[in-house]
């Protein structure tokens, strides 16, 4: 009878300390965006609740509802957590919504839809890319370029403001990242192909 009764405290006791522990996803503190004609520039404060890295699944749709991109990036899980992700090039004159669902190794948030709504300027863009081409940068020195349309001799430029050459690397992959590890600061990127300039862009490295 002792044994028994040693067992439903051990069980209780159990049952109370997990019913106390919560584990929570990850939560934006802030955010903030600038837009140009082909790009959009989002900033977020988010706070991780783990201390283990964060996933962000950031989704662009055009219109009412027209899924042009997806995709999932890895984001530090500092106690002050902050990012910047640049998306181009977007089509001039154009409304789109930006959907994200952040998550940690052990809670899953629900995707806000939309964080960010917003219209191009309807300025001409210097890219020439179509617009299932996207380049994006994340606050954790990672390019990402998508495209099948790129050419063969493809080739991604990145310089620093004083016209020096940081990266020259080959486009071979319809999805492909390429690692970026600089100072703080702003740079230029650039693709070529066919012999003439595809695109051009700035981009912060913090």
């Amino acid at each position: 009878m002792l044994k028994h009764f040693y067992a439903v405290i051990l069980l209780t006791t159990i049952f109370c300390l997990n019913g106390f522990s919560q584990v929570l996803p990850p939560s934006i503190n802030s955010y903030g965006d600038t837009v140009g004609s082909n790009y959009l520039v989002l900033y977020l404060n988010y706070n991780p609740n783990s201390i283990n890295a964060v996933k962000a699944e950031i989704q662009l749709q055009k219109g009412t509802g027209n899924n042009v991109y997806d995709s999932t990036f890895t984001l530090p899980a500092s106690d002050s957590g902050y990012a910047v992700m640049t998306l181009s090039p977007l089509t001039p004159c154009t409304s789109y919504q930006l959907l994200i669902n952040m998550s940690n190794d052990s809670a899953q948030g629900l995707v806000i839809n939309p964080l960010v709504s917003f219209t191009t300027l309807c300025a001409s863009g210097i890219a020439s890319l179509s617009e299932n081409t996207f380049v994006v940068i994340t606050g954790t020195q990672n390019i990402e370029v998508r495209s099948n349309e790129m050419p063969t001799d493809a080739q991604i430029e990145i310089y620093d403001l004083t016209g020096k050459l940081l990266l020259n690397s080959p486009l071979i992959q319809p999805t492909q990242q390429i690692p970026f590890h600089q100072n703080a600061g702003m740079y230029l990127l650039r693709i070529t192909g066919n012999g003439q300039g595809l695109y051009t862009n700035r981009f912060v490295v913090y």
